[in-house]
């Protein structure tokens, strides 16, 4: 008899394969679970940001799209680093020191990309609050596992519940975005709210000064009969408190009576011609202190101080007396201009900076005229109205 017994054949458990399945679909559904909470923290990151930039648009402007685009990248570049890759590392002195030179490079490479020149003063706000975004999310990364698990912690403890699916739980953890969404829909309401001091803080980097002062109009006076004292008059004063003789140029360079003006931040001088730059110090501080009330005046209308006019003629020596007869019959050897103390102003001709509020030509030609009112009207100086040559002859007293 054979007692071989045919053994059953066992079929292979199917338990590791369906354990590697299992491991594959969690590490899809990990995967997906991670690009949603990139995505999320990147939008964060885009909504704090923005709606902190919001506070300081003013009213009447708006958030370019082409700005608006720049800024959802760098929110998802910074979003992919802070997630995918600062989280990973352990050591937190060295995690923290990746966080503060991260922060630094932000800010250095998007100002070397010409992102602070780009929409002017309306955006600095707006700017600072980009250049704070990696803060942000550095926070919100470092924190927001550790404030969920304290917070729902503190829930089951107060309410006493034994498991997180309970509905008071949920509600509870509701709160904080609730809280956040509040924040983004406050912060679009609040548009323009900090307007003025971003227009501050631009106006502060640019001429290193706030000026809250605003236009009015000038009064209406006929300065060219006010400003009409007499050659004559000026002749004496130059003769009485200047030098007493024409000089040649070689002379005036080295005159101790006299001192050398140049372009400075009060005034400019033109290409001179027909003279040199000197003046007897009196003439000069009078010179000096017409540049100071000139720009004090267009500040005081709200305008910056970076304006300057512009000294046409100024000491005229034996040589450019006889160069100016050959050309102008009108002219007279026994000019004021020969004294060092007289110079003439256009009243025509000025300069304004690039940045900061402007000043039209009208408006500086009128500061002018009263700035030479008012010291005429003290008695530092005669002012006589040019209409040929466009200027102000002005001789101190």
């Amino acid at each position: 008899m054979n007692n071989n017994t045919t053994k059953p054949i066992q079929e292979e458990s199917p338990q590791p394969q369906e354990a590697s399945k299992r491991e594959r679909k969690g590490n899809r559904i990990d995967g997906k679970i991670r690009i949603i909470r990139f995505i999320i923290l990147s939008s964060i990151l885009y909504f704090i940001t923005d709606a902190i930039g919001r506070w300081f648009l003013p009213e009447s402007d708006s958030v370019p799209g082409l700005f608006s685009a720049l800024i959802w990248t760098l929110c998802f570049i910074t979003g992919a680093i802070q997630f995918y890759l600062w989280r990973k590392i352990k050591q937190v002195w060295l995690k923290w020191a990746v966080a503060i030179i991260y922060i630094a490079a932000f800010a250095a490479l998007i100002g070397w990309g010409g992102f602070y020149r780009y929409g002017g003063s309306a955006l600095i706000g707006y700017k600072f609050s980009v250049t704070l975004m990696p803060a942000w999310g550095f926070l919100i990364e470092a924190t927001f596992t550790s404030f969920l698990r304290w917070y729902g912690n503190l829930i089951k403890r107060i309410f006493h519940l034994e498991s997180i699916n309970s509905i008071i739980f949920m509600l509870f953890m509701l709160i904080p975005v609730a809280l956040v969404v509040m924040l983004f829909i406050g912060g679009y309401k609040l548009s323009g709210s900090l307007s003025q001091k971003g227009a501050d803080i631009q106006q502060y980097i640019d001429e290193g000064e706030v000026n809250h002062n605003t236009d009015r109009r000038e009064p209406v006076r006929q300065y060219d009969r006010l400003f009409n004292d007499l050659n004559d008059t000026q002749l004496e004063a130059a003769i009485r408190n200047g030098l007493s003789s024409p000089i040649t140029k070689e002379q005036a360079e080295t005159d101790r009576r006299l001192v050398k003006i140049e372009p400075n931040q009060f005034y400019d001088i033109d290409k001179l011609t027909h003279s040199v730059p000197y003046l007897v110090p009196k003439a000069a501080k009078l010179l000096e202190d017409m540049g100071r009330a000139f720009q004090d005046s267009l500040f005081n209308r709200g305008y910056n101080r970076n304006h300057r006019f512009t000294v046409t003629s100024v000491l005229r020596t034996e040589e450019t007396v006889r160069q100016l007869r050959r050309t102008n019959v009108n002219s007279t050897e026994n000019s004021c201009h020969c004294y060092g103390t007289t110079f003439d102003i256009s009243y025509f001709t000025y300069t304004t900076s690039k940045v900061g509020k402007a000043a039209s030509v009208d408006k500086m030609r009128q500061i002018l005229y009263q700035v030479a009112y008012d010291m005429q009207r003290q008695a530092r100086c005669y002012v006589k109205y040019e209409k040929q040559q466009t200027c102000l002859h002005i001789t101190v007293r």
